[in-house]
């Protein structure tokens, strides 16, 4: 892959154009890494800051208010899991219960547990329980990211 780099110090905004002949393991790679580079703003404390979409570990919604969960921090974001997920979906998030949604990318293990229910042990030493309600769809979200990395990593 041929890649360019360009300064326009006329540009109001960064940009990034994708040019590709055909979609494969390492273009779909390349665009769910750009997609993850998506902010959002979480609030906390009456302060706002900008949240990477590759920083959210999970969602949860706590007496109708959405909070993303980061690494050691949780913040207020102005989502439902319904909007969220029709947005950024295609960026590894995926509902594992009626109030989580988890991102995939931040899951260190996963442990099957009885009743058809399942543990994720994230990155940040948090552990979530699949509802064996959505485990159907995220086996099938967690095979399509797999498709879509590389094979050397």
């Amino acid at each position: 892959m041929k890649v360019n780099y360009y300064e326009d110090l006329a540009l109001s905004e960064n940009r990034v154009d994708v040019y590709y002949r055909e979609q494969d393991a390492e273009i779909r790679g390349l665009m769910d890494y750009l997609e993850t580079e998506q902010v959002i703003v979480g609030r906390k404390d009456q302060t706002a800051k900008r949240i990477y979409l590759r920083e959210i570990y999970y969602l949860e919604i706590v007496d109708r208010h959405c909070f993303a969960y980061l690494d050691s921090e949780v913040f207020q974001i102005e989502y439902n899991l319904r909007l969220f997920l029709e947005k950024y979906s295609a960026c590894g998030f995926v509902q594992i219960g009626k109030s989580l949604v988890v991102n995939l990318h931040r899951i260190d293990r996963i442990k099957p547990d009885l009743n058809m229910r399942m543990h994720l042990l994230m990155e940040n030493g948090e552990e979530l329980v699949l509802n064996r309600a959505y485990k159907k769809p995220f086996m099938e979200c967690l095979k399509n990211v797999k498709e879509g990395k590389n094979e050397d990593h």
